[in-house]
């Protein structure tokens, strides 16, 4: 998967924008409080989504070791990171969808 092609998943819910943070690209949900739902790294390597769900985050480790690895706030688990290069689309757009959700997103 490219970077391209993430951006145009996360793009595609309702509502999402495309914003700086730092040294990264943000997907944000619209609005005033603008929450972060993924990041993308400058080099286009890693997709950062914000999974809330600790089970979830648990299942898609396990079910994806080795493209969909921890993200760590300091000690605090608070999403996962996702290899682009080996993400297969159909399973980062289900992410990106729990994502969004879980930050306040609706249809």
């Amino acid at each position: 998967m490219t970077p391209a092609q993430a951006r145009e998943l996360a793009l595609a819910l309702a509502g999402a924008v495309e914003k700086p943070h730092h040294e990264l690209t943000s997907f944000r949900l619209p609005g005033a409080k603008g929450r972060i739902f993924a990041t993308l790294t400058p080099d286009g390597a890693e997709l950062r989504v914000f999974i809330k769900d600790e089970a979830a985050r648990d299942a898609w480790i396990a079910r994806e070791a080795g493209v969909v690895e921890p993200l760590f706030w300091g000690a605090k688990r608070c999403g996962v990171k996702l290899l682009l290069a080996k993400a297969r689309p159909g399973w980062v757009k289900e992410l990106l969808a729990q994502s969004w959700r879980e930050n306040g997103g609706s249809a």
